[in-house]
C-alpha cells in the first residue's frame, strides 16, 4: 500500500474587488513557497494563474486557477478567482469547494463593490476568511480606515495581527502583534529579501498600544488570555495564536494582516497566517448527500471509505472536456469506474491531474481533501456527484444567477453556422451563467450572459478556440399583436384564387383581452351540429389553420396575443350559416377554408384596428442605499413602475416593471449609477400596448 499523506490537503481560495492586487498575491505565494523561481507580474504577462491570452492582454482574471502549494509542512492548494462583476458564478462555484479564504482590500481605497459581493458569497457559504491590506506601500494607503472600511461595510468586527511602520529611512516595515516581531524587506521586486527580527528593548508608544489592543480583544473570547489580562500578565504567542484561530473558526472576529504584494512585502506572514488560522477540511462541514432512502448524511473526509466526489469546474480542451473535483470522501485512482449521481451514468476515469495554472501534472491517485482534474467524462455539468457505482446518493444541485443581458451572435461566414451552434454548446457546458438558444420570433441565435464584458470575452473565445468571427450585436425586441376594440365580420368570401375558386362563408368575432396570455378559440357552434366524425375533424383543423394565421400576425408580422376569438360558422354559403361547420359532401376542401380565412383576416383587419405590445420585464434591483435615488429615476425615466421598495441593513431592494425595449443596458446602467455595487434580474412578465 503506497504511504498516504498524514493530513488533508487544506484549500484556500484569493478573493477581492478587480485590480485589488489578487493575482499579483498569488503569484508571490507560489515565488516564497518555492512552486515558482521568481514571481510572475501581471503587467509583463508572465503570471503562471492568469495563463490565458485573454487575461494577460486585459491585466485581469476572467477563469479561476489552482494550483498545488507547500507551506510550513502542510499542503494547500491555492485558488485565483476573477474580480470583476461578470464573473461572479466563477467565484460562487469555487466558493462551494473552499475551506478558507484570504479577502485582498486596497488599502488606498478599502473595500469595494465586488469586494462586498465576495463578502455575501463566503458568508452565505459560512466560511472563514483572513483579510490582507495590499498596497501599502502606494501614496494615499491608509490601514486605519482600510479596517474601518471593512467593519462598516461588511459588518463585520476585524483584529489586526500586525501595524505597518515607517522606519527613519522611509523603508516600511511590519511589526508582528502577536510574535512581537519585526518583519523585514529589501527593494528588490524580483527577489525581496525577508527578515524577521524580535521587538527592541524600548519600542515605540504605538507598538505597545497596538499588542495592547489586541490582547483585549481577544480577552473578551479566550479565558486564558483573560486570565493574563486579568493578571496585567503577558500572554505569549502560543496562547494568543489559540484564541485566534478560535475567534477565526467561529467568525467571531476576522484576523488582518497587510502588505504589498508587487514588491513582495507581508506575503510570509500571510502564510504563516493562513497555516496558523485558516481552516482545514476536517474543520468544516462537508456537503450532505441524500440517500435513496430520503435521508441527508454528511460526508466523511476520510480516503478508505467509497468514493463521493463533486464537479466544481468543466473546462473545454481540444482534447474534450476536462472536469476539476474536490473529493470529499474516499480515494480517486485513475482507470476507475464513477457513476454521475445527475444522470446514473457509469464512466471511466480516462486520466487523473494535479493542476497547476496551464500545466497539468498526471497522478494516480488522489485522496479525500484533493482537488484534482478528471479526464473521460462527457456530459458533466457543474455541480455533478461522482461516486463508486456501488454508492447510492445524489448531491442537491447547485444555482446559479441568471444571465441579465441578451445579445445576437451571427457567425461572418454563413457556412460556419453549424460550428458556431457546436462551440456555443460547448461553451455553455462549461459555463453556467451563459445560455443560448434562437428566438422563433426574429430568426436570431442569442447569447445571454452576466454583461458586456462577459459577452465580449465569449466573442473573443469564439475567435481564438474555436476560429469564429462572430459579430455581437443587440437583439431586437419582440413585439405581439392585439386589437384595440372588438372585431366581427360576417362574410362570404368568394373568389378566385389561382386555379381555383374560393367559395366560403365564415362568421368570425375577435374580442381583445388583456388576461388572455395565449389567444383563446372558442367554437360557438352549437354541439350538435357538429356530431359527424367529418364535421369534428374539420373544426379541429379549422382551428389548427386559424391558430397558425394569428400566429403570423394581423398586419406587422408579429404574433397575436391578448385576444379571444369566437367562431359562430364557417360554411359553404350564408344559407347553410345555421349549420356551422359544414361537412357533407358539398363541403369545400380544407383549403379553401384556409385560403378563406386568410384572405377575412388580411382584408378585414386593418393597422388602424391594430394595437402593438412590448414586453414588459419584472425587475428585482439590489442597490447600496445611498445610490437608491438614481437608480429609481432611471427606473421612471425607462417608462418603468416601481412597486416597492425594501430598505435593509446592508442596502435596498427595488421591485419594479419596465419595457424591455428601454432595458437592454439596464445592467450597465445600474453597474455605472451604484459604482458596481449594484445587481439586477429581470424576467418577461407580460406584454402592454407599446409607446408610440
Amino acid at each position: 500500500m503506497t504511504d498516504r499523506p498524514s493530513a488533508p490537503r487544506r484549500v484556500f481560495g484569493i478573493a477581492a474587488h478587480i485590480d485589488a492586487g489578487k493575482t499579483t498575491l498569488s503569484e508571490r505565494m507560489l515565488f516564497v513557497s518555492g512552486v515558482q523561481y521568481r514571481p510572475g507580474l501581471v503587467d509583463e504577462g508572465t503570471t503562471v494563474l492568469d495563463f490565458e491570452d485573454e487575461e494577460r492582454e486585459r491585466g485581469i482574471t476572467i477563469h479561476s486557477a489552482a494550483i498545488d502549494l507547500p507551506w510550513q509542512k502542510q499542503r494547500f492548494t491555492l485558488v485565483d478567482t476573477p474580480g470583476h462583476v461578470d464573473f461572479t458564478a466563477e467565484v460562487e462555484r469555487c466558493m462551494r469547494v473552499l475551506d478558507g479564504y484570504v479577502l485582498v482590500i486596497d488599502a488606498s481605497k478599502g473595500v469595494e463593490a465586488q469586494t462586498e459581493t465576495v463578502w455575501r458569497q463566503a458568508s452565505k457559504r459560512s466560511l472563514v476568511g483572513i483579510a490582507f491590506i495590499n498596497k501599502l506601500d502606494k501614496v494615499g494607503a491608509d490601514w486605519d480606515r482600510a479596517i474601518a472600511s471593512i467593519e462598516k461595510r461588511l459588518l463585520v468586527r476585524t483584529v489586526a495581527l500586525q501595524l505597518p511602520w515607517r522606519e527613519a529611512d522611509g523603508r516600511l516595515v511590519l511589526v508582528d502583534l502577536v510574535h512581537k516581531c519585526v518583519h523585514r524587506y529589501d527593494d528588490d521586486r524580483a527577489a525581496a529579501t525577508h527578515s524577521e527580527t524580535p521587538w527592541p528593548d524600548r519600542v515605540p508608544d504605538d507598538w505597545t498600544l497596538a499588542r495592547y489592543g489586541l490582547v483585549e480583544q481577544l480577552a473578551e473570547h479566550d479565558e486564558r488570555v483573560l486570565d493574563s489580562f486579568a493578571r496585567d500578565v503577558d500572554p505569549d504567542a502560543d496562547v494568543l495564536c489559540a484564541a485566534l484561530r478560535k475567534v477565526t473558526l467561529d467568525r467571531s472576529l476576522m484576523p488582518v494582516v497587510g502588505g504589498a504584494a508587487l514588491r513582495g512585502i507581508g506575503v510570509e506572514a500571510l502564510m504563516d497566517s493562513i497555516a496558523l488560522f485558516l481552516p482545514g477540511p476536517s474543520d468544516v462541514a462537508l456537503p450532505l448527500t441524500i440517500s435513496e432512502s430520503g435521508e441527508r448524511v454528511a460526508l466523511r473526509l476520510d480516503p478508505d471509505l467509497a468514493l463521493a466526489a463533486q464537479v466544481f469546474k468543466v473546462v473545454a480542451s481540444r482534447h474534450g472536456a476536462v472536469a476539476w473535483v474536490r473529493i470529499w470522501q474516499g480515494t480517486l485512482t485513475s482507470g476507475a469506474s464513477l457513476r454521475n449521481t445527475r444522470t446514473g451514468r457509469v464512466s471511466r476515469v480516462q486520466g487523473l491531474c494535479r493542476i497547476a495554472g496551464s500545466s497539468e501534472e498526471a497522478v494516480d491517485t488522489a485522496v479525500a481533501g484533493d482537488i484534482v482534474a478528471v479526464k473521460g467524462f462527457k456530459d458533466l455539468v457543474t455541480g455533478d456527484g461522482l461516486c463508486d457505482p456501488a454508492l447510492a446518493f445524489t448531491l442537491p444541485p447547485w444555482t446559479f444567477p441568471s444571465p441579465v443581458i441578451g445579445m445576437a451572435v451571427e457567425a461572418r461566414r454563413s457556412d460556419d453556422r453549424d460550428r458556431l451552434l457546436e462551440a456555443l454548446q460547448q461553451i455553455a457546458l462549461c459555463d453556467p451563467t451563459m445560455n443560448w438558444g434562437h428566438d422563433e420570433d426574429t430568426g436570431q441565435v442569442l447569447v445571454r450572459g452576466m454583461g458586456e464584458l462577459h459577452l465580449e470575452i465569449l466573442a473573443h473565445d469564439l475567435k481564438r478556440n474555436f476560429g469564429l468571427d462572430v459579430v455581437l450585436g443587440k437583439p431586437r425586441v419582440s413585439y405581439r399583436e392585439s386589437l384595440r376594440a372588438p372585431w366581427r365580420m360576417q362574410r362570404l368570401v368568394d373568389k378566385a384564387v389561382g386555379p381555383r375558386h374560393i367559395h366560403v362563408y365564415i362568421d368570425l368575432e375577435i374580442v381583445p383581452d388583456a388576461s388572455v396570455a395565449e389567444p383563446r378559440v372558442e367554437d360557438c357552434v352549437p354541439r350538435e351540429r357538429l356530431a359527424s366524425p367529418a364535421g369534428r375533424v374539420l373544426r379541429e383543423r379549422f382551428e389548427a389553420s386559424l391558430r397558425g394565421e394569428l400566429a403570423s400576425g394581423f398586419v406587422h408580422g408579429y404574433p397575436v396575443t391578448q385576444v379571444v376569438v369566437r367562431v359562430h360558422a364557417v360554411s359553404r354559403d350564408t344559407s347553410d350559416a345555421a349549420s356551422g361547420l359544414a361537412a357533407g359532401q358539398d363541403t369545400p376542401s380544407l383549403e379553401d377554408f384556409e385560403a378563406a380565412l386568410s384572405i377575412l383576416l388580411r382584408e378585414g383587419i386593418t393597422e388602424d384596428d391594430v394595437a402593438l405590445l412590448e414586453p414588459w420585464m419584472a425587475l428585482e434591483i439590489r442597490v447600496p442605499e445611498d445610490s437608491l435615488a438614481p437608480v429609481l429615476g432611471d427606473v421612471q425615466a425607462a417608462g418603468g413602475e416601481v412597486h416597492d421598495v425594501r430598505v435593509e441593513v446592508d442596502g435596498a431592494t427595488v421591485s419594479a416593471q419596465a419595457p424591455l425595449a428601454r432595458l437592454l443596458d439596464f445592467a450597465t446602467r445600474v453597474r455605472s449609477l451604484t459604482q458596481g455595487r449594484g445587481s439586477c434580474s429581470m424576467q418577461v412578465d407580460g406584454y402592454r400596448p407599446a409607446n408610440p
